[in-house]
């Protein structure tokens, strides 16, 4: 389960990098962390707090993927 949380975000942003487009992935934000709350939800619900920490770390890496995609998209 702490591979879950840590990687949603991640492959959240990767699936629509390629299924729509790097620069298009940027509202990925979005979606990564509205299921990323509902994870931590979860995880806290089960008390499992290393699955808490690790679902907040796989959000934040999902906003840096998400930032990067916001560049290409809005600065070109």
């Amino acid at each position: 389960m702490v591979w879950l949380g840590l990687l949603q975000g991640a492959a959240i942003w990767l699936v629509m990098a390629v299924y729509l487009s790097v620069p298009a992935a940027w509202i990925s934000l979005a979606c990564g962390g509205l299921i990323g709350f509902f994870l931590y939800l979860v995880a806290l619900g089960y008390e499992d707090y290393r699955f808490a920490k690790a679902t907040v770390w796989g959000v934040m890496i999902n906003a840096a993927l998400s930032s990067v995609s916001a560049l290409f998209a809005f600065i070109r």
